[in-house]
């Protein structure tokens, strides 16, 4: 971006930052030190990152009924999962 001030000419600088690897890029204005996500990395719906998971597997067991009866069964269907590859 360019500013006309005057007779002189100032352009704005921003910075690229990317904290894992690339994978989501910010964009820093030098000038106000405002940051924003332009780029992230894009995952299914059904995909839980593991400080997430953890969250989850805590709520489950404080009690919460059901996350344990989900967990329950991801479990049963992840063991089902490693028979069926011992098959193949």
């Amino acid at each position: 971006m360019l500013i006309e001030c005057g007779r002189t000419s100032l352009k704005m600088v921003k910075i690229y930052e990317s904290p894992d690897g690339g994978k989501t890029v910010f964009e820093r204005d030098t000038e106000t030190g405002d940051r924003v996500c332009i780029e992230k990395e894009q995952h299914p719906d059904w995909h839980i990152e593991w400080h997430d998971f953890d969250l989850i597997q805590i709520m489950a067991e404080e009690g919460n009924k059901t996350l344990q009866n989900l967990l329950k069964e991801v479990k049963l269907v992840y063991n089902l999962s490693l028979e069926e590859e011992e098959y193949d």
